[in-house]
């Protein structure tokens, strides 16, 4: 805690810690990348000389209350108007004083460093000992804007929207964390009263209400996401089912009935609804209102998807089903447990890898690869797509082990086809096949994995054996659609982070006081990242630290940790350093 705070409540850092670790059992199950991290702030309303008007429960001292006097100013002038004044303590006056102040927090950390990557959304505040106490969640920018949004955030009747998924699953846990500040036996703070599963599956109905408001029936507002699941885990004489419902107003100008029952089954007959869903396929669709199901339907012109005013629910096997609009997946469910739609592989990293393994590629040319790919992940039995410079001249190198065909540009109408046989897929960087079904050769190797199956050893192999004959990427796609990239490339970083991050480093060891927490920070931070540090760095660093280590060996001041030797990646060279 900042040696400027101030304890508002006994359990305030126990309670922070709890929170934190909520939330990365919560966002890290549904996108690793997100990266939470959870801090209080707490907002004197409640005239007290003697109590600071900022309080935080921050760690790694990341914000400190200097960062907050804009806040501190309004807190400042509230408590003198009450002095003087004594306003009504009434709910309005409330309401507009947690706007006034949640404005100014959220402008706070939108212009505070830190918000150049990462974006805050905040609790509702609770009333404690004379604060309005806030939670404060800290999520990854970057990663947040890799997820298709909507753009509307309330229905034309005034009724609050929800614009992703995930933007559920945040409000839900800010709620979850406001309303467990308020646990009345502190000293046996539990958090939140609900599990991990319990908050998804609520930001799942929560997000669901949003997609009901489009069929304009009230009655259909709160019951689609359940009848949705219940759908999806019956079977019809034994079948799995298939099929699409479009969740729309029945007179939807893009939408043309081409069977109309007599008497509209309610959504809740859940055998009569599964029994229909037979007739559907990507041709003829389920037209229902979140409550009705009025027959078959399809799609005609062309959607104006900034109406935001169809949406399509895609029954894809026994219990799974996906929510699409205007061709983004905007939450998929399996087994009644709604999850972010990842891509089986992220993007950036696809089109990353590749252009640093593919000498002067270009962006059309990766944007064929990714679709291709992507086509080939809905190939059942898995496939590997061998990517090379020189694949004519594999072809006829492995034409015993292969179908060797004429040159082809393929696209991802084809790849379906080309990739049902087993074995890999020869193409080069122009999306132009030269072989199919092709046995890869390689040698022995140790950077195997006998917990992988023969399909992703063998590209292990044959990329050892070819990586100093050409520029090849091997994209291995397993049965259930994960997609692995041969070699498998760490990230890029910003090499001024790495200087930034040394430069505290050598001001620590040089600073009157030494602080071990901000010391256990960085050589954290050294220890995670270095594959990217230099050899010089590397040497400086280890200095640093033994220097820091033998002048303060016998401070009594935080937790010791022993820190090993930071040595040098002979496969890092400069190329993973971002271009700034």
């Amino acid at each position: 805690m900042n040696v400027n705070d101030h304890l508002i409540w006994e359990h305030q850092q126990h309670c922070q810690i709890s929170l934190q670790l909520a939330a990365e059992e919560l966002f890290n199950s549904l996108d690793e990348r997100l990266s939470p991290k959870i801090f209080l702030i707490g907002i004197l309303v409640k005239p007290d000389r003697e109590r600071p008007a900022i309080v935080l429960e921050c760690p790694d001292d990341e914000y400190t209350v200097k960062d907050f006097i804009s806040v501190k100013a309004l807190s400042l002038q509230y408590n003198l108007q009450i002095q003087q004044e004594q306003p009504p303590a009434d709910n309005d006056n409330m309401g507009h004083l947690n706007m006034t102040y949640t404005t100014e927090v959220q402008k706070t950390l939108r212009s505070h460093v830190n918000g150049k990557d990462n974006e805050n959304f905040i609790s509702f505040p609770v009333y404690i000992e004379g604060y309005l106490v806030y939670v404060v969640t800290e999520l990854n920018k970057r990663v947040l804007n890799t997820y298709y949004y909507l753009t509307k955030d309330r229905h034309s009747s005034g009724q609050k929207l929800s614009r992703s998924f995930i933007e559920s699953v945040i409000n839900v846990f800010l709620d979850a964390s406001a309303n467990a500040l308020t646990a009345k036996s502190q000293s046996d703070f539990n958090v939140l009263n609900k599990s991990r599963d319990e908050l998804v599956s609520k930001a799942g109905h929560h997000f669901m209400t949003t997609i009901s408001m489009a069929g304009q029936n009230p009655n259909g507002l709160h019951v689609l996401f359940d009848a949705c699941n219940t759908i999806s885990s019956l079977k019809y004489e034994g079948a799995e089912g298939f099929g699409k419902m479009v969740i729309a107003h029945k007179d939807h100008q893009n939408v043309k009935i081409t069977m109309e029952l007599e008497k509209p089954i309610h959504i809740k007959d859940f055998r009569k609804v599964r029994k229909f869903l037979e007739l559907a396929d990507n041709k003829q669709l389920i037209l229902c209102d979140s409550a009705l199901i009025y027959g078959l339907c399809q799609l005609t012109g062309k959607y104006n998807h900034h109406d935001e005013s169809l949406f399509i629910v895609n029954f894809t096997k026994h219990f799974h089903w996906e929510v699409v609009h205007h061709e983004n997946i905007m939450i998929a469910v399996a087994f009644r447990m709604p999850d972010l739609y990842n891509e089986k592989i992220s993007r950036e990293k696809f089109y990353s890898n590749l252009k640093r393994l593919f000498t002067g590629i270009d962006k059309s040319r990766l944007n064929t690869l990714w679709d291709i790919t992507i086509e080939a992940t809905k190939q059942k039995h898995g496939t590997i797509l061998a990517i090379s410079s020189e694949a004519n001249k594999e072809a006829v190198r492995l034409s015993s082990q292969c179908f060797k065909i004429k040159p082809i540009r393929i696209n991802k109408d084809i790849i379906h086809q080309i990739t049902s046989i087993d074995g890999a897929v020869l193409i080069d960087t122009d999306c132009t096949c030269h072989a199919i079904g092709v046995i890869l050769d390689g040698i022995a190797t140790e950077n195997g994995d006998s917990s992988r199956g023969a399909r992703y050893n063998s590209a292990v192999r044959y990329y050892e054996y070819m990586e100093n004959k050409a520029q090849t990427v091997l994209v291995v796609i397993s049965e259930d659609g994960i997609i692995d990239l041969i070699p498998d490339l760490k990230p890029q970083v910003k090499h001024s982070v790495i200087i930034r991050h040394i430069r505290a480093l050598t001001s620590l060891s040089q600073a009157d006081k030494f602080l071990r927490r901000n010391f256990n920070r960085l050589m954290e931070f050294f220890q995670e990242n270095d594959f990217y540090l230099t050899p010089k760095e590397c040497a400086s660093v280890n200095k640093l630290r033994r220097t820091l280590e033998f002048k303060y060996k016998d401070d009594d001041d935080g937790v010791k940790m022993i820190w090993n030797n930071l040595v040098p990646d002979r496969n890092m060279h400069s190329g993973y350093y971002l271009k700034e």
